[in-house]
């Protein structure tokens, strides 16, 4: 049992990525003693996703109050590698758990996707059945599973979260590999190209929750997993794709005083297909930053920076 006077612990898998940098800063933020598992030598723990039997085996000589497993191939990879993909999500979550059995982490959150519904309609809660379109999508469904399990055979207080659409701030931009997240990358193209180009008429709106109300949730769901398993996240602010171009554009304008194209198909509006919702998550906690705050620090990071990865 956690001392209540003592800094709690978290273990962070993935802490090296995009969502685990953002967490690992939040949760030292909140003076959380906060331990690093990735593959990286300045790791606190070592966590090689295609090596998942070798994290499982460790022990440490600390008391850990959390582990939140966000390791996982994304999107990506999934579909440019999936039979490596499948295997590091599903078997690296096996070996998370089966690690937190063996150093007696009573507590696990897992980072899972609003894709295991695949093509969503209508209103989508907890309640909502999934069926995944693709394999990433499925590998993370596979997942929850385990979870699942280990919650029913093993006594584990195991939390699924599926956020929406997420954004933040890299902790480090130079580094950072998910250009492809469309906020990131729309911010990206404004400042390297003075430019925004859409694919498509972009009238397809999306949810967007930052992920420092993601670990919020976490924080405040930390000692409520007893009796809950299973949360979506839903942020406060639904976009379209052009409106979040357009946002870019305006706080461009506006901030720096540069001028940007939004290059635009044309095309008819089109109805939402679905709304993600959660029957559960207020009764833990209410997201509340939106895009624009984050839309200004990270062009103003990005101008200042010549040197992000390409």
């Amino acid at each position: 049992m956690t001392d209540s006077r003592s800094r709690p612990t978290v273990i962070i898998s993935g802490a090296s990525g995009y969502f685990g940098g953002i967490a690992c800063q939040y949760f030292r933020d909140q003076s959380w003693t906060v331990l690093t598992a990735t593959r990286h030598q300045e790791a606190d723990l070592y966590f090689d996703l295609n090596q998942p039997e070798h994290f499982a085996k460790q022990v440490i000589n600390q008391p850990v109050d959390l582990f939140i497993h966000a390791a996982a191939a994304h999107e990506v990879t999934c579909r440019e590698q999936p039979y490596q993909s499948i295997f590091q999500n599903f078997a690296g979550t096996k070996a998370a758990l089966d690690f937190c059995i063996a150093n007696q982490i009573s507590r696990v959150v897992y980072l899972s996707t609003f894709h295991v519904f695949g093509h969503p309609t209508g209103q989508i809660d907890e309640l909502t059945q999934p069926l995944p379109a693709n394999d990433y999508g499925l590998s993370h469904l596979q997942s929850e599973d385990y979870l699942r399990l280990y919650r029913r055979e093993q006594s584990l207080q195991t939390l699924v979260l599926r956020p929406s659409n997420f954004f933040g701030v890299p902790v480090d931009v130079a580094s950072c590999k998910r250009w492809t997240l469309t906020p990131l990358g729309f911010c990206r193209s404004a400042v390297e190209k003075k430019q925004i180009v859409l694919r498509t008429p972009g009238y397809q709106r999306r949810n967007f929750i930052a992920v420092q109300d993601i670990c919020a949730t976490i924080a405040s769901a930390f000692h409520k997993m007893d009796t809950l398993d299973l949360l979506h996240l839903p942020g406060p602010e639904t976009l379209s794709i052009r409106e979040l171009a357009q946002l870019v554009q305006r706080v461009m304008w506006q901030q720096f005083d540069i001028t940007i194209d939004v290059v635009m198909p044309d095309g008819e509006p089109i109805e939402d297909t679905f709304t993600y919702s959660s029957q559960r998550l207020a009764t833990v906690y209410h997201p509340q930053l939106t895009l624009e705050n984050f839309v200004l620090q990270l062009c103003q990071r990005l101008l200042k920076s010549a040197d992000f990865a390409v």
